[in-house]
């Protein structure tokens, strides 16, 4: 048997990553580019931290090789006091709070009132973690009122990169760390916006991220929506992802306003893409479109026989629709978006995402499958891991 005293430290980290991975966090929580099909944001307790602990506390030189997993995530919430020393205590001459690369924040963190106030703490907090590069404000579901009647302050984080906010209208009013409009100004280098929740007011409404690509909005209002279209300046942005879609007409601004540049649309898990045909508009108001993913059970057919020619990508999601009663209603939904697919006339692959075990292996969908392939030999089809996925011939339907 191998001595594990022998192991090489590159191995050893590989396996202390590994151990101190949470398996209830979103594995993609630290990414900054867009991932396809990725969960909103919440702030499930980290189930690794415990291992995390004690992986620091085993030796000298463990330490050394994990006390960055420790600070990698924090939670500002209950022990705030003490989290802000253990951040400011030195590690290799420099404080603990410049390991810190995501931070949560939910809004009992931030209620505003005096100086000794958690925001303060929060603040602070903040100020230490000059490296961040993740904030997440989750949602808001306690049932006590929150106060918040005095302004509250902000901070300066040009590092931040990826900003994942659920709105809080009464938080909105003290300004600072509480406001959405505020910290995109103390924020100007993010890539990634989430924003989700029930958006009102918002102070400075005209918003400048040269940086960002990816916008994702999970709101139910259209405030927002106008608010963006008409008065934010987003250059770089390629990537949207809409997890509903919004008032009547919502979209058609998306698209008028920015289609143009975008390159990547996700619709989301929602009823309402069953209502209108949005894969129409959105493919006629993006003449750039490289890929498109949706949730195929949630998205109405296209309803034109119209031709695309930009569209190399097709991502679908197999999420279970409970108001599709039979297994005819399944049928008929998956045939009408394959037989879509044959008005993409410059469709490479089609990625499937999700559970498709059940339907990979019946005989309609290798029927459907197959006559995708004989009108479209060159496309591939595959799994979201990457596997590829033979078109099994049988009679066409």
């Amino acid at each position: 048997m191998l001595n594990h005293e022998l192991l090489p430290p590159e191995l050893w980290l590989e396996i202390l990553s590994w151990a101190a991975q949470p398996s209830s966090q979103d594995p993609n929580a630290h990414n900054i580019d867009y991932t396809p099909f990725q969960s909103a944001p919440t702030d499930t307790r980290d189930s690794a931290l415990g291992v995390k602990r004690t992986l620091t506390m085993v030796c000298c030189l463990w330490r050394i090789w994990t006390v960055h997993f420790l600070y990698r995530d924090i939670k500002i919430h209950h022990g705030a006091r003490a989290l802000r020393c253990a951040l400011g205590a030195a590690h290799n001459h420099e404080e603990y709070g410049r390991l810190v690369h995501r931070a949560v924040l939910p809004y009992p963190s931030t209620v505003s009132g005096p100086a000794k106030s958690p925001t303060s703490t929060s603040i602070e907090i903040l100020r230490r973690c000059t490296q961040l590069e993740v904030l997440v404000r989750p949602r808001c579901l306690l049932t006590e009122t929150l106060q918040f009647d005095y302004e509250v302050d902000c901070v300066s984080m040009p590092n931040l990169r990826r900003l994942e906010w659920w709105h809080h209208t009464e938080a909105e009013r003290s300004g600072g760390i509480n406001s959405l409009g505020v910290v995109l100004q103390h924020a100007p280098n993010i890539e990634y916006l989430f924003v989700g929740g029930v958006v009102g007011f918002i102070q400075f409404t005209y918003v400048c991220l040269p940086s960002l690509r990816t916008l994702r909005l999970h709101v139910i209002n259209g405030l927002l929506l106008h608010q963006i279209v008409s008065k934010w300046v987003l250059p770089s942005m390629t990537h949207v992802v809409m997890d509903s879609p919004l008032v009547e007409q919502g979209l058609q601004s998306v698209w008028d306003r920015f289609g143009e540049q975008l390159e990547v649309v996700e619709f989301g898990k929602h009823l309402r893409f069953l209502m209108s045909d949005h894969l129409t508009t959105c493919l006629r108001g993006c003449p750039m479109l490289q890929e498109i993913g949706y949730f195929v059970f949630f998205t109405k057919v296209p309803e034109t026989t119209e031709e695309h020619a930009s569209v190399r990508v097709v991502r679908l999601h197999s999420g279970v629709n409970n108001f599709l009663y039979t297994a005819e209603e399944i049928w008929t939904m998956l045939d009408g978006h394959f037989r879509f697919f044959n008005q993409l006339t410059s469709l490479s692959r089609i990625t499937l995402y999700g559970e498709w075990r059940g339907i990979l292996g019946q005989r309609r969908f290798q029927c459907i499958a197959q006559r995708l392939h004989d009108r479209q030999s060159h496309v591939i089809l595959a799994l979201g891991d990457g596997t590829r996925l033979s078109m099994s011939s049988c009679p066409v339907m």
